[in-house]
């Protein structure tokens, strides 16, 4: 009956997001050159956020490990990229008259062509990556938490895949927001059953204790303890926040469409700490429901939480997690997409791009299934490869974004400052380090574990040390010069 419950309200929200879109219909010369009748850009950055319930243990898995300081951490470092994002887009389309996001996007793949290729790839491959950690692990909680055989919990995943694949086919990102607004309202849902769960249940909770940070993750041996690493933890959740930003084409579009609208800068001021504090707001409740008993002595499978055998609270978590993914992974597609596109467009200008904006759906498209089949048979064949972790994608993505993050950071959001294949590799350096660190490391477990996250403090030092390399090699050039 959950199940039920769950398809019927999914199922009638999208059919919502679709009457919506009847009377706006994509461009056709550029699809994706929308900039108005966007709705609520400044929630909507919230998905962005919620996607990241299972990824390398999530933010609900640094909210439950590390508590209140990282999760303060994580609000700053959101806030904090959301004012860098808009000073990036306000200072590159300083010159330009009435400019529009694809002018953004243009200006930024200045510089040498080989260092745009390798800025692109990099990007779309996270990207795609990202997409398809979320169709791993949503088949995975579908597998758990609805008791789905795992051929019923892979065609679940696939059919809610194809649903996103062709609501952005059609409707770009005037769907895209629209299936953002309706994920606001499931997990504003979610959010009430998860704080009316605490409230009832608070004896068995213990939610006080829980906001304390678990002892075992992210230490640093010359702090000791208390204050000094608290403070600590609150520096890499603040990096790992303002990472996620900076290195996401999907959160470029919701800045900029907030940096257009016609506010008062102290309202602007307050819309940006509003987005970047609302997310973390609504992840206290529902991290503390979703607390799990960690012994960081036994890395425990995943299994599903107590909190969530009341059908009351299943049905609002599953809608507000499932919308999340949902909203994820079409913003995950679109970005791949868009920046692929533009990237062409330097190569080869056409007067339509209809169709090319067709085949690289198809592409994109081509690409996830690949990696989502290939996921799957190694997950679900132990005899193969003994690994049955559909989180290890996730746990691995981590090092990309992070070493692009370095890069936007050292270059000031200006690669053409960096000269020929510098890129190449500063990008190949830090994913190097990664991969090596990443495959001795408790994120590359054979089972899900919360461990995970003691992964994250090495992805921030691969994003410090790609902009270190980054801002070396320009002061070189300028020397030189």
């Amino acid at each position: 009956m959950p199940g039920l419950v769950v398809a019927i309200v999914l199922g009638f929200s999208l059919l919502l997001v679709h009457y919506t879109l009847r009377s706006q219909p994509m461009p056709t010369t550029r699809p994706l050159d929308v900039d108005e009748n966007l709705p609520l850009p400044w929630l909507a950055q919230t998905s962005a956020v919620f996607s990241l319930t299972g990824l390398f243990g999530g933010y609900f898995g640094v909210a439950v490990a590390l508590g209140l300081p990282a999760i303060g951490g994580l609000a700053v470092g959101t806030v904090l990229g959301l004012f860098l994002v808009r000073h990036w887009i306000t200072s590159t389309l300083a010159t330009k008259p009435n400019p529009r996001f694809e002018d953004f996007l243009f200006r930024v793949l200045d510089g040498h062509h080989s260092n745009r290729i390798v800025y692109v790839l990099t990007i779309v491959l996270c990207q795609c990556l990202f997409a398809t950690s979320e169709l791993l692990i949503f088949r995975e909680l579908a597998r758990v938490a609805l008791s789905l055989k795992s051929e019923q919990a892979t065609l679940l995943t696939v059919c809610v895949g194809i649903i996103g694949y062709y609501y952005i086919l059609h409707g770009g990102y005037l769907a895209l927001f629209r299936t953002d607004v309706v994920q606001l309202l499931l997990v504003a849902i979610m959010t009430i059953a998860a704080s009316a769960f605490l409230v009832i249940n608070h004896a068995n909770v213990a939610w006080t204790s829980a906001l304390l940070p678990r002892p075992g993750y992210w230490e640093f041996p010359l702090l000791g303890s208390g204050r000094p690493v608290y403070f600590y933890h609150f520096v890499i959740a603040m990096i790992t926040g303002l990472g996620l930003l900076l290195s996401s084409p999907d959160t470029w579009k919701r800045v900029y469409q907030v940096n257009r609208m016609d506010q008062k800068p102290l309202t602007r001021v307050l819309t940006f700490l509003g987005v970047g504090v609302l997310p973390y707001l609504v992840l206290l409740p529902v991290a503390l429901m979703l607390s799990l008993n960690v012994d960081r002595q036994v890395k425990r499978s995943f299994t599903l939480p107590p909190a969530l055998s009341d059908n009351h609270v299943f049905i609002a978590a599953a809608l507000g997690l499932i919308a999340s993914f949902l909203s994820a992974f079409n913003g995950a597609m679109l970005a791949s997409v868009h920046l692929g596109m533009m990237l062409y467009r330097r190569i080869n200008p056409v007067p339509s791009e209809a169709l090319r904006f067709y085949s690289f759906m198809m592409i994109v498209l081509v690409i996830i299934c690949a990696l989502f089949a290939g996921g799957v048979a190694l997950f679900s064949n132990p005899a193969v490869i003994d690994f049955t972790n559909p989180w290890v994608l996730g746990n691995m993505l981590i090092g990309g974004p992070a070493a692009v993050t370095g890069v936007q950071i050292g270059t000031a959001g200006n690669i053409s400052r960096l000269p020929k294949y510098a890129l190449q590799w500063i990008l190949g350096l830090g994913i190097i380090i990664w991969i090596v660190y990443f495959l001795q490391s408790p994120g590359y477990s054979k089972t899900p574990t919360i461990e995970s996250v003691k992964t994250v403090p090495v992805a921030v030092g691969v994003c410090l040390l790609t902009a270190i390399l980054s801002r070396i090699v320009i002061l070189g050039g300028q020397k030189r010069a």
